[in-house]
């Protein structure tokens, strides 16, 4: 669904059939677009809380999908307690593991949550960050046991791995937030204008030298993919 229908729109609104805007993320291989808004809606149907949440969880689905993408944060480890532990503590040490291995190498793109087990409930966390450190986290981690699997760094594969660590963001354990993430990763993000929606999906094929995916093709809004 396009974040225009999702804030509820009125079908009244009027709309620049002529024109579309849209962001293209070259590293994740992947844009969004939607139709321009040239006036004000005339009214606007409040979400309940719980669409509301289901769609915060999909926009951050998006972004974190989109920053392990263009990262190549192939490498996905599961972290467990040998105890039940309370949230504040597994942020903590969450945290503490980021910073350990920071202290013998460089700064490094990662990203990671915390996840209720289905079973028990226990807290437990995921943690997803370049093949190259992934022996690394191993050594790092006190607490319990640490799995660590490298997979293959196609954009599908990376993207299926962003997917199973976002799969809990609609019941976030983090205080309210649904993930961390290193600070100076951002994957570039480029502006596309264009007069029509098959233009804007021109243009950005034209810049990535691909034919895209579309995933989503709407009256308003148009996402794409595209594979590596």
């Amino acid at each position: 669904m396009s974040e225009a229908l999702s804030q509820g729109l009125d079908t009244t609104s009027l709309f620049d059939e002529g024109s579309w805007t849209g962001t293209l993320f070259p590293g994740a291989g992947e844009m969004t677009g939607r139709m321009v808004v040239r006036s004000t809606p005339r009214s606007v149907v409040p979400s309940g809380d719980r669409c509301s949440e289901r769609e915060g969880a999909a926009r951050a689905a998006r972004s974190a999908r989109r920053f392990a993408v263009a990262n190549e944060l192939s490498a996905m480890a599961t972290a467990t307690f040998a105890r039940s532990v309370s949230d504040d503590f597994a942020a903590k040490e969450m945290t503490l593991l980021m910073r350990r291995c920071r202290d013998v190498r460089d700064p490094f793109p990662f990203l990671w949550t915390l996840e209720r087990g289905s079973k028990r409930g226990r807290v437990h966390g995921h943690l997803l960050l370049p093949a190259s450190l992934a022996s690394r986290v191993e050594g790092q981690w006190p607490h319990g046991h640490i799995q660590v699997d490298v997979g293959a760094n196609d954009w599908e594969s990376l993207r299926q791995r962003a997917g199973y660590l976002s799969k809990a963001f609609d019941t976030p354990v983090l205080g309210g937030q649904r993930y961390r993430r290193a600070k100076g990763f951002q994957p570039e993000a480029v502006r596309i204008d264009a007069p029509s929606l098959d233009g804007l999906v021109a243009e950005a094929e034209a810049q990535m030298s691909a034919s895209a995916i579309l995933t989503h093709r709407g009256s308003v809004g148009v996402a794409a993919q595209w594979e590596a």
